[in-house]
C-alpha cells in the first residue's frame, strides 16, 4: 500500500483492551495510533431474580448475542453459578457477526445462526426465518442496547432482554489526546459505538468545532448516530470489525491520494 498511512495519527475510542488488532493493522502501514477509550464496560450487578435466569435456560429456544461483550459477561455469570460453561443441548445460539461467533467458540459453543449483517435489524430479519412461532428468546445485551431486535421479533416470538453488562463514561480520558483533537492534530477518530461518540462529545466539552471532526465509524448504526448531530463521517466500514475499519480507511486514503494527483 506504499506510504498511504505513514505518520498519520488515528485515535481509537474503543474500550480498553479492545483496540489491539486495529492498532496492529494500522501500525503495520506506518500509522501512529493512540487508544483513548470513551466508554468503559462493567459487569451488571444482577439481582437474585435476574440470576435465576441462568437456572431457567431450558425454558428458552434461542440464546441471542449481539456483541462479544455480551458473551464474555454472560459466561462469566454462568461460570460463577455452575462452575462450567455448559448450556442446555436444546438451546440454539444466534450471534451478530463472525467476531462474536469466534468469541462464543472460546467457551466451547458454536452458533446455529451467524448474522451476515452488522445491525440488530439484520439479525432480527435472519432470525425470523429460522425461528418457529412462539419460540422463547433470551437476548443478551448491555444496558444501552437498542430495542430493535425485540420489536422485530415480537409478532412471532416471546423475547426477553437479559442485561449482563453496563456501558459507562470512563473514570479518566487523557487530556493530551483530547487536545490533539481540539487542535486538529490527528487524521481520524475511530468510533465503534453510538455511546462512544456521545461520550466523546461530552469529553470535548464544547471546545471543538464539531463540523471539523474527522471520524471513522465501524458501521451504519454508529454512522447514523453521528448523522443525528448533523455530521458526516469520512469513513463508514462495510463490515463491523477491525479489519473492516482498516480496509475502509485504506480505501479512503487511496481515493484522496488519487484525487490529489
Amino acid at each position: 500500500m506504499g506510504n498511504l498511512l505513514r505518520n498519520r495519527l488515528f485515535i481509537s475510542t474503543r474500550p480498553e483492551g479492545q483496540s489491539d488488532e486495529l492498532e496492529q493493522l494500522l501500525v503495520a502501514e506506518g500509522a501512529r495510533f493512540i487508544s483513548m477509550p470513551t466508554i468503559e464496560i462493567q459487569p451488571a450487578l444482577l439481582s437474585g431474580e435476574e440470576k435465576e435466569t441462568y437456572e431457567k435456560l431450558t425454558d428458552y429456544n434461542w440464546l441471542v448475542f449481539t456483541s462479544p461483550n455480551g458473551i464474555r459477561y454472560f459466561f462469566a455469570g454462568l461460570f460463577e453459578l455452575q462452575n462450567n460453561y455448559e448450556l442446555p443441548r436444546t438451546l440454539k445460539i444466534a450471534v451478530v457477526g463472525k467476531k462474536t461467533a469466534m468469541q462464543l467458540e472460546c467457551y466451547g459453543h458454536e452458533a446455529a445462526l451467524i448474522s451476515a449483517g452488522n445491525t440488530g435489524e439484520d439479525m432480527a430479519a435472519e432470525l425470523l426465518n429460522e425461528m418457529k412461532w412462539g419460540d422463547r428468546i433470551l437476548l443478551v445485551v448491555g444496558n444501552l442496547a437498542r430495542n430493535v431486535v425485540e420489536e422485530h421479533l415480537a409478532a412471532k416470538a416471546v423475547c426477553e432482554r437479559f442485561v449482563v453488562y453496563h456501558t459507562v463514561f470512563p473514570k479518566h480520558i487523557d487530556q493530551q489526546t483530547l487536545d490533539l483533537i481540539t487542535n486538529g492534530k490527528y487524521d481520524m477518530v475511530i468510533l465503534t459505538s453510538p455511546s462512544g461518540f456521545r461520550n466523546l462529545l461530552v469529553a470535548l466539552n464544547g471546545d471543538t468545532d464539531l463540523t471539523q471532526l474527522r471520524l471513522a465509524c465501524i458501521g451504519a448504526t454508529t454512522a447514523n448516530e453521528v448523522a443525528e448531530y448533523g455530521l458526516q463521517p469520512l469513513v463508514t466500514a462495510q463490515t463491523a470489525s477491525s479489519q473492516g475499519i482498516y480496509s475502509s480507511i485504506l480505501k479512503y486514503f487511496q481515493k484522496t491520494t488519487i484525487q490529489k494527483h
